[in-house]
């Protein structure tokens, strides 16, 4: 019987002790880009490219997978898409266009 309650409270314990921090994010402003010019869009594109850099930078240990952390190219290339499919679709297709 008391290993059953000895068992129960370390579960407890163990769901109580979860980690505070938040969960790691990538933010992107470009409501100050004129999306409709090239050089809007390129700057864009250059700000998704500095955010999913700096968060691959800070965080890549954190959300690749270990198996294929040694693929530099995955978290980036995830980041990006992430990015991209997170904004709105008039957003996204000035994104993709060249």
């Amino acid at each position: 019987m008391r290993s059953i309650l000895f068992l129960s409270l370390v579960l407890v314990g163990a769901c109580a002790a979860r980690d505070p921090r938040p969960e790691p994010a990538a933010g992107l402003a470009y409501s100050d880009l004129a999306l409709d010019t090239e050089a809007g869009r390129d700057a864009l594109r250059e700000r998704v490219e500095v955010a999913a850099r700096n968060f691959c930078r800070e965080h890549a240990r954190e959300v690749v997978p270990q198996l294929i952390r040694h693929e530099t190219s995955y978290c980036l290339d995830a980041l990006r898409q992430s990015l991209a499919e997170a904004m709105p679709a008039t957003v996204r297709r000035a994104y993709y266009r060249r």
